[in-house]
């Protein structure tokens, strides 16, 4: 199973998402912007094997481009699998459509090129792949495979297995997989709103703008919740640029778009404030009865991890 892969895994996880935020800003993957000599800075502290052997690959070599990873990486020849998944991923959009290097790299048994590989393929290929690079712990084939169990291709279409998959993909930081997530969940569960909240601030932004003000106009009516009110409030807060008319940094369907979020915004913002009230408060109120200091803190931060759910009338 994927999730015990993950377990398995668990001693080495900070070293695992290190790992990933170095190889998405290497190479521009999962929206991060492409920083080739910033990953290969940060690489040189990552204790992951993978950000070693980048290291050592890349080690006194002027790699700044695209171009020049891929010359770095496609000279170790046919037998280092991760060179070869690099390099294919390094080429160009037209050097992409050929996926000899990146194919050869999955039958060697590199797990990003067997995930790889099931984004580049369908059906039951793309499962067969997914599979693999699951089984293996890696990311983006826990996100290939829950979206395979999502939609039922290659395979029965499974919602349990699919929330297993994405879940374990999204804490690995896997944007498209938190979106996924989100999907997953019926209207009237919470867990929806935060996971596509999570996604949208990370930016795939698509589902929750397409669908975020039907929940503010319920809760206008009374019929909302409060707590998605709060968890889409806390998304959009620091996103909207009035001056440039863009949420999530796009006009689209902005002037339908923004007086909803502005609700949600102001809701937000109006249960921190309460919250934050509610937290002094009580510290004023323990002070006065000689409640000791340890006590005081546990119970303000008690009161403070309640905001999400949006306790206070407004």
């Amino acid at each position: 199973m994927a999730s015990s892969s993950f377990r398995n895994n668990y001693d080495s996880l900070p070293s695992v998402l290190e790992w990933y935020k170095i190889r998405d800003t290497f190479f521009g993957e999962n929206y991060v912007s492409q920083e080739i000599p910033l990953a290969l800075e940060v690489a040189t502290s990552c204790s992951h094997p993978d950000a070693c052997w980048l290291v050592e690959v890349c080690d006194r070599k002027d790699t700044i481009t695209r171009e020049d990873a891929k010359n770095v990486f496609l000279h170790r020849g046919q037998k280092d699998a991760r060179a070869l998944c690099f390099g294919w991923l390094c080429g160009s959009h037209d050097d992409r459509w050929d996926l000899s290097l990146l194919r050869r790299s999955a039958e060697l048994g590199f797990a990003f090129g067997q995930a790889l590989m099931a984004r580049e393929t369908r059906v039951e290929e793309r499962f067969k792949f997914a599979q693999q690079a699951a089984a293996q712990g890696e990311r983006d084939g826990y996100f290939w495979l829950g979206r395979c169990f999502f939609v039922g291709e290659g395979c029965e279409k499974d919602l349990d297995k699919a929330k297993e998959s994405l879940s374990l993909a999204s804490k690995c930081g896997y944007v498209c997989a938190m979106a996924y997530l989100g999907r997953s969940f019926d209207d009237s569960d919470l867990q929806r709103w935060l996971w596509l909240s999570r996604a949208a601030v990370e930016g795939d932004f698509w589902e929750f703008l397409d669908c975020f003000s039907q929940q503010v106009e319920k809760f206008d009516s009374g019929t909302g919740s409060a707590a998605f009110m709060f968890a889409i409030g806390r998304a959009l807060y620091g996103n909207v640029n009035l001056k440039m008319r863009t949420i999530f940094k796009t006009n689209f369907n902005f002037r339908s778009h923004i007086i909803p979020a502005q609700k949600a915004i102001a809701f937000y913002e109006a249960q921190l404030f309460v919250c934050r009230a509610a937290v002094d408060t009580w510290t004023k109120v323990g002070i006065r009865f000689g409640v000791a200091k340890d006590i005081r803190k546990m119970i303000s931060k008690l009161i403070w991890e309640t905001r999400g759910e949006a306790l206070y009338k407004i």
